[in-house]
């Protein structure tokens, strides 16, 4: 099975993310903690589109796929902003006291922690950002 949800440059459009990510996981048959991992992942990567992608205001940002399909949720985004691979992002060092660490990289480091595995390409002026997380049975 499979859901698409587009997502403009705008904060107002992140309401929209929990009644998809929600209706995606009621057809799919997810679990409660599968459903809460996979609505911090999309909402934490579509946040970072918006906030950081440079799209301007109101333009279509990014497109979120679901993929469910053979025991395995597949998580895909692809949006128009500058080119950025957030997997090259340096791990965040979490055995810092807070105040020591650096401001940024934590969802990233979350979004890595929820998925098996994540890849990431450019195409056609797209970044193309894919997560994949093995379903339990």
């Amino acid at each position: 099975m499979k859901a698409v949800g587009e997502f403009a440059s705008d904060r107002a459009e992140l309401r929209k993310i929990e009644p998809f990510t929600e209706a995606f996981a009621e057809q799919a048959g997810l679990r409660a903690q599968e459903l809460f991992a996979l609505q911090i992942v999309v909402e934490e990567l579509v946040t970072n589109v918006i906030d950081y992608g440079g799209v301007p205001h109101g333009e279509h940002a990014v497109s979120v796929e679901l993929i469910l399909e053979d025991g395995e949720l597949t998580i895909r985004l692809t949006d128009r902003g500058r080119a950025y691979n957030p997997l090259l992002r340096e791990e965040p060092d979490t055995a810092l006291p807070a105040e020591q660490r650096p401001i940024g990289g934590l969802g990233v480091h979350f979004c890595r922690k929820l998925t098996d595995s994540q890849d990431y390409e450019r195409v056609s002026d797209c970044n193309v950002l894919t997560l994949r997380k093995k379903l339990a049975a």
